[in-house]
């Protein structure tokens, strides 16, 4: 258990670090921005990426389960 919480926590920092990357890239955060603009920031990335892995999940399963059915 302890293994998957470290994993997951890397995980989380990568997704972190991505996102702030992205952040300065496209300029949302510069010099003059505050603490709470970067957390939201990170924040609604954030979420923004686990909806976004949920809905691909999702979408794979129900296209397996199609083609098993297909096949059968």
């Amino acid at each position: 258990m302890g293994t998957l919480l470290k994993y997951l926590f890397y995980i989380f920092v990568i997704i972190v670090i991505y996102l702030l990357g992205v952040g300065f890239y496209e300029g949302t955060i510069n010099k003059d921005s505050t603490v709470g603009e970067v957390a939201s920031d990170v924040t609604q990335g954030t979420k923004n990426i686990i909806k976004d892995g949920y809905q691909a999940t999702k979408e794979t399963i129900e296209d397996g389960a199609d083609a098993i059915k297909d096949n059968n």
